[in-house]
C-alpha cells in the first residue's frame, strides 16, 4: 500500500510537515510520500495527480487539516471506489465524532495501522462533499471567510467571527423551492443544509440522530427573518435550545436520499460543498451509500466493534 499525506498549509507550518516525515521515516517497510499544498484548496487538483501516478496501486491518502481539506481532495479522484480516505485533524473535525473520540484521528501510527468502513458521501451535479452541503446563512459565511483570507495574520478567530457576523447581515432570506423524495414544497428560508453528521463548524448538534452510514442525509431548514431573529436563533442553536420537527416551518428536519434545490425565480445561490463555495442555479443532491472507504484508528474501530 501507498501511503500519501497531503498538509493544508492554511492549517500547519513547516515544522508539522518535518516533524510528520520524521515519525514516518521511523516506521519500518513503509511506502509513504508527504505533500504539502501551496495553497489551501490546491488539494483537488494535486488528489487527481496522485491518483493518475499510483494508477493501479494500493493508494490510501491522508487529509492533514480540516473536513475542507478532505472534500477537495475527495473532489479530485475520478475513481472513489479505488482509494481509502483518511483525516488527520489539524483543527476540530466535529464530523469524526461519529466515530469516537475525534483527538484519536490526529495520532498518525493509529491511522497507518488503523481499519476501513464505508461511510457515505454526497455527490452533487456541482461536486462532492463528505459531510454537508448548504445554501444560505452557512455559506455566507464561508463567503466572507474567503473574503477575510488576508486577516488570517492575526489567528482564526478574528476573522471567523466577522464571517459570521457578515452572514447574520447579508444573507438574503431566498424563497426557495425544494423537491425530496418525491415530494416537494415552497419555503423562504435563511438556510438549507444537509448533513450526514449533523454538527456544525460551531460545534453546535442540531440531532442526536447521525447518519454517516446509511445512506440518508439529515435535512435542515430554518426561517427567520431580521437581524435580531438570526442572532436570537444563532444564541439558540449554540445553547442547544431549538427544536426541530419534520412540520415546524421555522424549524424544519427530516432525513432524506435525495433533493434538489432551486431558487424560485431561477436566480443563482451560493452553495458550500464541506465550505467549498459555488454559485449555481440548479443543485442536485443525492447520497451515496457507502460509497466511499474511509480509516478509522485501530482504537476508534475497537471501539465500534
Amino acid at each position: 500500500m501507498v501511503h500519501v499525506f497531503i498538509i493544508n498549509p492554511a492549517y500547519s507550518d513547516k515544522e508539522y510537515a518535518d516533524n510528520l516525515r520524521d515519525k514516518l521515516s521511523r516506521i519500518p517497510d513503509l511506502t509513504y510520500y508527504v505533500f504539502t499544498t501551496g495553497t489551501a484548496g490546491d488539494e483537488t487538483q494535486l488528489a487527481s495527480t496522485i491518483e493518475d501516478i499510483f494508477e493501479g496501486e494500493q493508494l490510501r491518502i491522508y487529509c492533514c487539516g480540516s473536513i475542507s481539506s478532505a472534500g477537495k481532495v475527495l473532489n479530485g479522484i475520478n475513481d472513489i471506489s479505488k482509494i481509502e480516505l483518511a483525516i488527520i485533524p489539524l483543527q476540530k473535525v466535529n464530523y469524526l465524532a461519529a466515530f469516537g473520540d475525534p483527538n484519536a484521528f490526529a495520532d498518525v501510527e493509529a491511522m497507518i495501522t488503523g481499519n476501513v468502513t464505508r461511510v457515505d458521501y454526497i455527490r452533487t451535479n456541482h461536486g462532492l462533499a463528505l459531510n454537508n452541503v448548504s445554501f444560505g446563512m452557512d455559506s455566507y459565511s464561508h463567503k466572507g471567510y474567503e473574503n477575510l483570507a488576508e486577516m488570517l495574520i492575526f489567528g482564526r478567530y478574528l476573522p471567523m467571527f466577522l464571517a459570521n457576523l457578515y452572514a447574520i447581515f447579508a444573507t438574503p432570506n431566498y424563497i426557495y423551492n425544494i423537491e425530496y423524495d418525491g415530494h416537494s414544497y415552497t419555503r423562504r428560508a435563511m438556510e438549507i443544509s444537509f448533513y450526514n453528521v449533523p454538527i456544525t463548524a460551531r460545534n453546535v448538534s442540531l440531532s442526536d440522530d447521525w447518519h454517516a452510514t446509511d445512506g440518508k442525509v439529515t435535512y435542515i431548514q430554518v426561517s427567520r427573518f431580521g437581524v435580531l431573529g438570526r442572532i436570537i436563533y444563532a444564541y439558540q442553536a449554540m445553547k442547544h435550545k431549538v427544536r426541530f420537527t419534520e412540520d415546524d416551518p421555522k424549524n424544519t428536519m427530516r432525513n432524506l436520499e435525495s433533493a434538489r434545490v432551486r431558487h424560485i425565480n431561477g436566480a443563482p445561490i451560493w452553495g458550500a460543498l464541506d465550505g467549498k463555495l459555488v454559485l449555481a442555479t440548479d443543485w442536485n443532491i443525492e447520497v451515496v451509500k457507502q460509497g466511499l472507504k474511509f480509516v478509522v484508528p485501530a482504537e476508534a474501530s475497537d471501539e465500534r466493534e
